[in-house]
């Protein structure tokens, strides 16, 4: 018998055990009987998934101006539903010093899938004098290889012809007037994948042979920065490494304030919560969503802190408690509030090692496609398209259909960082 069967009969026939010893002992009157523990709600993930993607979470349709209010989508530069981050945009803006003085620089945008990467990247073009040029552009996959490599670092910088070595998309760019060049998602530049080390080596190369004229700003996903540095010392290249962390309670509350008040709702305010945004920045720094924010709506008091430990300050999780918790009167067509409902996550507790081993890769790589997840593993097609279902199928994994060879898979966007977390916990991430 190999040791899991063993463990396993082992674990059985202790909870058996357990379970007729203690029922004797409650016969004889020597132990008494255990209150019955009250059974507790949960949310199916294959139950929460559909219903945030579609947009539907009761009987009776929540207003559409409201769930436009709260899509999840990166807010564009200038949209007033942006709050906070006024630490981080502050260091932004002394890099900006720093490029305008003459000196080098290039600067890593850090966080967790859902914390706002994406919009606060975009925010930054409000930062720049009416004189200065931005770009901003987004990487959607990996390259698969040098020479596509080379066609989308062309596409991010403006270059409409792709060119054909790394010498001639240099020179283009040295002869652009001097710029900012916002690079988001670039952690799929990097990875364990065959060819993506000349990826990582080419777009790095670029940025170097460039500081002196242009300021680079790259986005990365976490956990894919922290294996970069651990793998390539990335991090020795980059003048500045602006983390974003987790939203506070009173940040959510005024995130879900501002949303609130762009559904054109008119709902009774609270005393003011005191956490009014003002923008330090330069004269084009845009709205934080200041102003009246700091009256937080009735409809939000009472859940508030329960949506900031339910989401862990993850903005899209807490949006989604929070539209699952409202309902419309049938007969008032008022929004009222129930109580917040946790989902289960217990499947994560059900996963074996190479199920877990593979969230982790997913997680440090941004998504992984089947042939990615064979040269990981080493696994043959058949085996990697199987377990890469199952999981998706758990409702763990994301799938972007391209068709069974080109699909590509990545953690459920929704909850990715409690899957993140206990990946962490367990060793499997770090």
């Amino acid at each position: 018998m190999n040791d899991p069967t063993r463990w396993a009969v082992t674990a059985r026939m202790a909870n058996l055990w357990s379970a007729v010893s203690g029922r004797f002992l409650q016969l004889l009157g020597r132990q008494p009987a255990s209150p019955a523990e009250a059974k507790v709600l949960l949310t199916d993930l294959c139950v929460a998934a559909p219903a945030y993607r579609q947009q539907r979470y009761q009987a009776v349709p929540l207003p559409d101006d409201l769930l436009a209010a709260f899509a999840v989508e990166p807010l564009a530069a200038g949209d007033l539903r942006f709050i906070g981050r006024e630490a981080e945009l502050q260091r932004f803006d002394a890099a900006l010093v720093r490029w305008r003085a003459g000196r080098n620089t290039i600067i890593a945008v850090v966080g967790r899938q859902g914390y706002g990467t994406s919009s606060f990247l975009q925010q930054l073009a409000l930062r720049l004098e009416e004189q200065e040029s931005f770009r901003y552009g987004r990487l959607a996959h990996r390259p698969q290889d040098a020479t596509d490599t080379l066609a989308m670092l062309s596409k991010l910088v403006g270059c409409k012809r792709p060119v054909e070595s790394l010498e001639k998309l240099v020179e283009f760019l040295q002869q652009q007037k001097p710029r900012v060049i916002v690079v988001d998602d670039a952690h799929f530049f990097a990875g364990r994948i065959m060819g993506a080390e000349e990826s990582l080596r080419c777009f790095g190369a670029l940025m170097v042979a460039t500081q002196s004229r242009h300021l680079w700003v790259v986005g990365f996903e976490l956990f894919a920065w922290q294996r970069i540095g651990y793998a390539y010392g990335a991090q020795r290249y980059f003048d500045d490494c602006i983390q974003l962390p987790a939203f506070s309670e009173a940040e959510l509350g005024q995130c879900f304030t501002v949303r609130l008040r762009a559904a054109g709702l008119a709902l009774e305010a609270e005393a003011a919560s005191g956490n009014k945004s003002g923008n330090k920045g330069g004269k084009n720094s845009g709205s934080n969503g200041g102003g009246e924010a700091g009256q937080m709506p009735s409809l939000l008091t009472p859940v508030l802190s329960d949506l900031s430990k339910l989401s862990e300050g993850k903005p899209d999780l807490a949006f989604f408690y929070f539209l699952d918790a409202l309902f419309v009167g049938e007969e008032s067509r008022e929004l009222s509030v129930r109580p917040l409902i946790p989902m289960d996550f217990s499947p994560l507790k059900q996963l074996v090692h190479g199920e877990l081993f593979t969230l982790a890769e997913i997680a440090a790589n941004g998504q992984l496609s089947i042939a990615d997840h064979r040269a990981v593993f080493l696994s043959s097609q058949d085996s990697s398209w199987l377990l890469l279902e199952h999981l998706h199928h758990l409702c763990l994994l994301q799938r972007c259909d391209k068709g069974i060879a080109d699909a590509t898979y990545r953690l459920m966007p929704l909850y990715s960082n409690v899957i993140n977390k206990f990946l962490t916990n367990a060793n499997y991430l770090y």
